[in-house]
């Protein structure tokens, strides 16, 4: 893990404090540019902002630029998810507003303090059809995906996007086009490599009602909402997503809403959900990385029930494991390819809890003309366009 990466952590943790971060001889434009990049300059500016910490003029114009664009940003989210809420309510869909658009406006702290990528909203299966139809009304087009095609992706097999003139940076974070894509999700179980968790059933009744910019929606339950954090972590960082921002997000959880929190409920539902093992793994990265509340009683009793390869696994996660498995080089060629395949199924795997469900991961790679890899040299072949 790079120093400033190192640093950036270390002053988001529960236990820093400002004496150790008081130092002229600290690289604080490092810093600043690695707290960009990852998602995570506007708690950064807080947390110094709060310490009262001198620094460079260049480095603090860098923070403060990037909180103001991330207010104006989310503001502009929010804005466009109460607009889609109004035409889903139009047709009485019930709708949940999912991760960010939902966390920065009812759980941080501030608004401009969790940085969006996209719109995440949840709807019962039977509305997915007049969702897409609400969307449609609103001028955005979709792009679709069969869910048994590449890795396997199931909680939302289509994407919405208005058209627009203005490109996309590369970075999610910093991109300034004015519409976010849409993911409309009929569940939420993630799945990867046939690697599958669904933690969706029984979250509706325990729905909170939730409003943005005066349009009625609902958000999950506190237990819901962590329990669907820590499993999305774990799964972000099995895909090789940047995933720090998602870690940030279990420990703002469980600072603000720990009067909400019932740990045996969520030790239970994990175990009756086979989310178990990503909430203990998700539970070992927030509290030693970033010192968040989690009761050792209750990581204790996670770790007790899950196989020995297992708990070696989540014992060895950290912020450098972090930083490696979201930061994978660009894929070149064909072989670098086929190389990445074994290599994501063999860590999928590992995850597994039976032989059955590392033969669901490894049978994966015997549907070939579903790989994403096989459709790319068939195009290569001109077999298909």
């Amino acid at each position: 893990m790079s120093r400033p990466i190192f640093h950036l952590l270390a002053a988001l943790r529960t236990d820093a404090t400002p004496q150790t971060f008081d130092d002229p001889n600290l690289a604080w434009n490092d810093i600043v540019v690695q707290a960009i990049i990852v998602g995570l300059a506007p708690m950064l500016h807080e947390r110094l902002s709060t310490w009262q910490i001198n620094l460079p003029p260049l480095a603090l114009a860098k923070l403060q630029l990037t909180r103001q664009a991330t207010a104006q940003r989310n503001l502009d989210i929010q804005r466009q998810v109460a607009e889609i809420l109004a035409a889903t309510a139009a047709r009485a869909i019930p709708t949940i507003v999912l991760k960010g658009a939902y966390l920065s406006a009812a759980v941080y702290p501030a608004p401009d303090l969790r940085g969006m990528s996209d719109i995440d909203l949840l709807f019962q299966p039977a509305d997915l059809p007049q969702a897409a139809a609400a969307l449609a009304s609103l001028g955005y087009l979709g792009k679709h995906k069969a869910a048994d095609e590449g890795p396997g992706i199931t909680k939302h097999t289509s994407t919405y996007k208005r058209p627009t003139a203005a490109a996309d940076t590369p970075n999610p974070y910093l991109s300034t086009s004015g519409d976010r894509h849409v993911d409309p999700h009929g569940s939420l179980e993630e799945c990867w490599f046939g690697l599958c968790t669904d933690i969706t059933p029984g979250i509706w009744p325990r729905a909170m009602a939730h409003t943005v910019n005066g349009q009625p929606a609902q958000a999950l339950s506190a237990n819901d909402l962590y329990l669907h954090l820590a499993v999305h972590l774990i799964y972000h960082l099995l895909m090789g997503k940047p995933s720090l921002v998602q870690l940030v997000d279990l420990l703002v959880v469980s600072q603000r809403l720990a009067a909400q929190l019932d740990w045996d409920w969520l030790l239970q539902r994990a175990q009756q959900t086979h989310a178990a093992p990503f909430l203990a793994a998700a539970n070992h990265l927030a509290q030693t990385v970033l010192a968040a509340p989690v009761p050792a009683d209750i990581q204790t009793r996670l770790l007790a029930g899950l196989p020995a390869h297992l708990r070696r696994t989540i014992g060895s996660l950290d912020a450098d494991s972090v930083m490696q498995l979201s930061q994978r080089p660009p894929l070149t060629t064909m072989r670098q390819r086929v190389a990445r395949g074994i290599s994501e199924r063999r860590a999928t795997a590992r995850w597994a809890t039976s032989s059955a469900g590392r033969w669901a991961v490894w049978r994966s790679a015997l549907a070939v003309t579903r790989t994403d890899t096989a459709r790319l040299l068939a195009r290569r072949l001109g077999l298909i366009r």
